[in-house]
């Protein structure tokens, strides 16, 4: 079996007992690599990858599109290689993989051949509430979640939440106006920063950077 676990923004005690159980119970342990020198997954779970079978996977952050689905083409033939062999898998996903997660690529090429099951985690934008002391949503409101922003894209009315948004804070803070806005940089990790989305440093990247905008 192959699961796919989530396991949450990157504290490593806001992992459920689910993904604790599964990732001590894997013959293996497959992570995304992006060829970084470090893997925010293998911080996350620490000693709980102990005397544990890891094998990474190259999953490119950026680049051109056909390279990004070969990488994902030859991370699933990997998977199912495995899986071929009786392997018992696990393969852990910052946050949920259920959201704007390279899990669901994987999972959309290895389930034509072998079961697979999603276990999810806490997501990033719901531990950012938490941290903030802020609603994301109240009755009668919508919530709009959305993986980049741009100059050229208009905020809608509603409560937005912009993932991935660190080399867009500089257009996000132009174009809220006097809405309330927050921003969180490596929640739940070493450096963590949260705040409102006016004082946030526009000189320091992280791809783990979070914006809520407030309808």
């Amino acid at each position: 079996m192959l699961y796919f676990v989530g396991i949450g923004p990157g504290d490593p005690e806001l992992l459920t007992i689910k993904a604790v159980r599964l990732i001590q119970e894997a013959d293996v342990i497959v992570f995304a690599d992006a060829k970084t020198g470090s893997s925010v997954v293998t911080d996350t779970l620490g000693d709980l990858l102990k005397d544990k079978k890891l094998c990474p996977v190259h999953i490119p952050m950026k680049g051109n599109r056909e390279d990004w689905l070969n990488a994902h083409q030859q991370a699933a033939d990997q998977l199912i290689s495995m899986l071929d062999k009786g392997h018992n898998i696990v393969y852990p996903v910052l946050g949920d993989p259920s959201v704007y997660a390279s899990s669901s690529y994987l999972m959309g090429l290895v389930k034509k051949s072998h079961p697979c099951q999603v276990v999810p985690g806490i997501t990033t934008m719901c531990l950012a509430a938490a941290e903030l002391g802020i609603p994301l949503c109240e009755q009668g409101e919508r919530v709009i979640i959305q993986d980049r922003f741009d100059a050229n894209q208009e905020l809608p009315s509603d409560n937005v939440i912009i993932m991935k948004s660190g080399k867009s804070l500089a257009d996000l803070k132009s174009s809220v106006g006097e809405r309330n806005a927050y921003a969180v940089r490596n929640l739940g990790m070493k450096e963590e920063w949260k705040g409102s989305l006016s004082d946030i440093p526009e000189d320091d990247y992280s791809y783990f950077t979070t914006v809520i905008v407030k309808k």
